[in-house]
């Protein structure tokens, strides 16, 4: 696929002069470094969030889980005196 889409960004000279050492070391030019880093870390975050998406559990889980949420709330006396301790 040609490559015709643009990005352009601005950046601080000593970020600019680091990731051309990066690349030069790489063996890369600055726009093959960037774009692989880009496209590296873009699919690692997406590949996270779609993780968190997709939490799945049992459906006896979820009824537990339900089943916590809807009891009463109820006096713990150690978390108690830590939110004392706290707020002194």
């Amino acid at each position: 696929m040609p490559k015709t889409a643009r990005l352009d960004l601005r950046l601080d000279p000593e970020h600019k002069a680091l990731i051309e050492r990066a690349a030069r070391v790489s063996g890369a030019s600055v726009s093959e470094f960037v774009v692989a880093q880009a496209l590296e870390a873009s699919r690692r975050v997406l590949a996270e969030h779609q993780r968190v998406e997709q939490i799945q559990v049992t459906e006896a889980a979820f009824e537990r889980l339900v089943a916590e949420l809807e009891r009463p709330a109820r006096v713990v006396p150690a978390l108690l005196e830590e939110l004392k301790k706290a707020e002194r």
